[in-house]
């Protein structure tokens, strides 16, 4: 069998190495591992893996750092990883990529699946990128200063998905990378200033920054250079633009168009492309985004066929975790408030639940009907919620009434808890206790 290498570029990477390196014992003959400068424990985890450790100089540039990695390879193959990614079944893998080696020729590179954490807390979203990462050492090298993309060194590029999966935890704190991003990005942009792909990555950095009008003029380039032609697949610098530079594309430049109040404009950028019908437009994303921007102009037929449409699209077509799934159920039920059909919001939101038994938004709203509607609460919910997040969702609006001292809120939501569980009233009296003790009030 040919063999295999997994081949990392790093720079203080002490936190995630360790974790990376671990993945990768079922699904790579040798490990490389290019240093570009670290002055904590990152080398000396590589060699306790057993890898192989080169250096280089890091010129900012990453086709550059990973063409030098490739050099020190000995294997027939490469999996290119980075030190904050692991492999979420190693053994798995380890099948998935030898069966991939045997059934397929040395012009293929093999895509992998990378779950995205971007941002933290409640507002964190699951991002899933479809990447090309697995390729024949002799046949493809890396172009691109940042961004950077596998092509070959002659002929033509065929590619195909390897199954394997990653996660991948460095957009936790995502403005750091967006900002170094930015940089590079615009640099390269210099260098090649009729490239689609650089000039939508380098939108996508302004966005993850919020500079919002940026993004929107970078996407607007990135957009006017690619070749749109009835019957044939969408053209960049480089040859056909990928599926998910498409959706991403008309996405984000519809959100900038959003946070630059030219909600009119995003609309019809949608409704442009999705005339067009090329690959993008066949996503849950796409019709997410047009729901939102018609729920914005208060189009509210327009926005409930888009979302009615990511739903039927479904989580396999989700590159945003949710925007087939719960998050559009959850904007059906604001819909559906807006008509002021409370049962039919109750039982997309209950839907919602269901596909994200934590999903904050969703349990919040129906907390919230029960004092604005006097809704009931779905009579399941408790077995679809994830209990612990309705409690704590509970109990913080249960305390947010007491706060502003809206007495009748608190009584309606304590005589709902009791209607609901026994564990969720004494939740309830458990936060009237500790409020009473530190306002320094009494209970009656």
């Amino acid at each position: 069998m040919p063999s295999i290498a997994a081949v990392l570029i790093v720079r203080n990477e002490e936190d995630t190495l360790g974790a990376c390196l671990e993945s990768l014992r079922c699904a790579a003959d040798e490990i490389v591992v290019c240093d570009t400068g670290s002055t904590d424990r990152t080398i000396a985890i590589a060699e306790a893996y057993g890898a192989r450790v080169c250096h280089c100089a890091w010129r900012e540039d990453f086709a550059a750092a990973r063409n030098f990695a490739l050099e020190h390879a000995q294997s027939d193959w490469v999996l290119g990883i980075d030190a904050d990614e692991q492999i979420e079944d190693p053994e798995a893998a380890g099948h998935f990529l030898s069966a991939f080696v045997e059934n397929r020729d040395a012009r293929t590179v093999g895509t992998v699946e990378i779950v995205n954490v971007v941002g933290a807390g409640a507002s964190a979203q699951e991002v899933i990128d479809q990447t090309e990462r697995f390729f024949p050492r002799a046949t493809f090298h890396y172009e691109g200063a940042i961004h950077e993309q596998i092509l070959p060194r002659t002929g033509v590029k065929l590619s195909a998905p390897t199954g394997v999966r990653l996660l991948h935890s460095g957009y936790l704190h995502i403005e750091e990378k967006a900002a170094r991003n930015k940089r590079l990005l615009e640099a390269e942009s210099a260098r090649h200033p009729n490239d689609e792909y650089v000039l939508y990555q380098l939108g996508k950095a302004h966005f993850s920054l919020k500079e919002y009008r940026e993004a929107a003029a970078a996407l607007e380039t990135a957009a006017r250079l690619i070749r749109f032609e009835e019957g044939a697949a969408p053209q960049g610098r480089l040859g056909p633009v990928s599926r998910e530079v498409l959706t991403g594309l008309a996405v984000s430049l519809a959100y900038a168009y959003v946070n630059t109040d030219k909600t009119d404009q995003a609309a019809a950028l949608l409704e442009e492309h999705a005339r067009r019908a090329h690959a993008g437009t066949r996503r849950a994303d796409f019709y997410h985004a047009m729901g939102y921007v018609h729920l914005m102009l208060g189009n509210l037929k327009r926005a409930r066929a888009a979302y009615l449409e990511s739903i039927r699209l479904g989580p396999a077509l989700e590159d945003v975790r949710g925007t087939g799934s719960f998050s559009s159920a959850y904007h059906l039920g604001l819909l559906a408030e807006a008509e002021g059909d409370v049962g039919a919001a109750l039982a997309f939101y209950h839907q919602a639940i269901r596909l994200k038994p934590d999903y904050a938004p969703a349990l919040s709203r129906c907390i919230d009907l029960i004092v604005e509607q006097q809704a009931p609460l779905p009579p399941d919910l408790s077995a679809v919620c994830d209990r612990a997040a309705f409690t704590t969702a509970y109990r913080e609006r249960l305390l947010a009434f007491l706060k502003r001292g809206d007495t009748a809120g608190a009584a309606v939501l304590v005589q709902a808890a009791a209607g609901f569980s026994a564990e969720l009233l004494q939740a309830c009296r458990n936060e009237l206790s500790a409020y009473l003790q530190e306002s320094g009030g009494s209970a009656h």
